[in-house]
């Protein structure tokens, strides 16, 4: 596997937990499974490597140290080609994660290797590929650096929800040639889909999950609504910032957790709004915040397979959210409750991601010129959540979480089968 991020070696987001519970379901299952790292210096602590799971870091030179990320990228991706091609020949599968990875398979599909190729989609963020030299771009075979790893994929990983958006409404100029690609490899059966329920690993019941218990959760005071994820723009801070603020006069705590230490600053006006910081917290101290919540809520401007919701739903935590990407595979949960999104708000929360991409996933800036729009939008979720606390739900049971939904089962059974699954 050819990764960005894998926990615990780098987390930066939902994405290196979920590479790192893949590869623990793979080699659960007996697969050798090997996962190519860049080298950094901010690492997290290692882990021993297991007989089955192994972690190869790759170096790249010092010149690119303060390049654009997605030269980074690229020059991450030349060297990890270079390093499967000496050590790794008689891989039965090579898949390469995220944006960070799409290269890979592009230069990988050149040399004709042998061996299935799997392109694993889990965001729809497609970096501009402007800093690319023009030789570099004409390596392409498209001019959306996503769609080119879908185009020479063997196979396309990707959740129901992003294929249902794609379907169903027509995506901006900026990801035009994504949904292009998406819908040509469908046809090909070249996409397998799988969602978040599928990446969860087993979760406490511990009753004395207690916020008393937690240091960093202690002076919390119920009830609260959680914002579980990330507090940026792309995640929908801008959405819950304004929702906090309209709560504000009901007395409704709103509470979300601040970036990690290596993070930027959290947005001057999220800042001063009625929200309630968190320190950054441990997937174990999420999960008790969460289960402490009277409601979590996920208003994402985007999804690939949606973490975030699918770990709230499966606590049995009353789980807020919009029906974009990869939230649409929440639907099995009871307690998981959409707030209506039309499709033409839906279409325009895709313009408004084409924009972040194009500037910062975290721009309020960009935020800010597209609030208006959505004030309909915001008004249906603070009255959902005034809902919710009027009438706080019982616990619910999980939703469904059998062997056949592990995404390593999903993909073994894919590779297998040549995705006609």
């Amino acid at each position: 596997m050819i990764a960005w991020d894998f926990d615990p070696f780098y987390v930066r987001g939902g994405t290196a937990y979920a590479i790192r519970r893949l590869a623990d379901q793979l080699t659960g299952q007996g697969i050798a499974t090997t996962v190519l790292l860049p080298a950094r210096d901010d690492t997290e602590s290692q882990p021993l490597p297991t007989s089955l799971l192994r972690t190869t870091t790759i170096k790249i030179g010092n010149e690119f140290r303060n390049a654009p990320r997605i030269v980074q990228c690229r020059e991450f991706c030349r060297v990890a080609l270079e390093t499967v091609e000496q050590t790794m020949t008689n891989s039965d599968a090579i898949i390469a994660h995220g944006d960070e990875a799409a290269m890979f398979l592009v230069m990988r599909n050149s040399k004709r290797s042998p061996g299935p190729s799997v392109f694993w989609l889990h965001s729809l963020y497609d970096p501009p590929i402007g800093e690319l030299s023009e030789d570099q771009r004409r390596s392409l075979p498209s001019n959306s650096l996503l769609a080119s790893a879908v185009k020479v994929a063997d196979i396309v990983v990707t959740s129901t929800g992003v294929l249902q958006d794609a379907q169903e409404f027509e995506w901006p100029a900026g990801l035009k040639e994504l949904q292009n690609a998406l819908m040509t490899a469908s046809t090909d059966q070249r996409i397998l889909t799988v969602e978040a329920v599928g990446c969860l690993s087993a979760m406490s019941n511990d009753a004395e999950a207690t916020l008393s218990a937690t240091p960093k959760l202690r002076n919390l005071k119920q009830p609260y609504v959680l914002f579980p994820c990330r507090p940026t723009v792309d995640k929908g801070m801008g959405i819950f910032a304004v929702i906090a603020e309209r709560l504000r006069k009901d007395g409704t705590a709103c509470v979300a957790v601040g970036p990690p230490n290596h993070g930027p600053a959290v947005n001057s006006r999220a800042q001063d709004s009625a929200i309630q910081w968190l320190p950054w917290l441990s997937q174990d101290e999420l999960q008790i915040a969460m289960r402490n919540a009277v409601c979590t809520v996920l208003p994402s401007i985007t999804e690939g397979f949606g973490l975030a919701a699918a770990e709230s739903a499966s606590l049995g935590v009353v789980t807020l959210y919009q029906q974009v990407g990869g939230h649409h595979g929440l639907q099995s949960f009871p307690n998981a409750v959409p707030v209506a999104l039309t499709t033409s708000e839906r279409a325009r929360l895709y313009q408004l991601w084409t924009e972040l991409v194009a500037v910062d996933p975290d721009s309020w800036s960009v935020w800010s010129k597209y609030e208006p729009s959505f004030r309909p939008l915001i008004e249906r979720w603070v009255e959902a959540i005034r809902s919710v606390m009027k009438s706080p739900a019982s616990t619910f049971s999980a939703g469904p979480r059998g062997i056949a939904q592990q995404w390593g089962d999903r993909l073994r059974d894919g590779i297998e089968a040549g995705v006609k699954v």
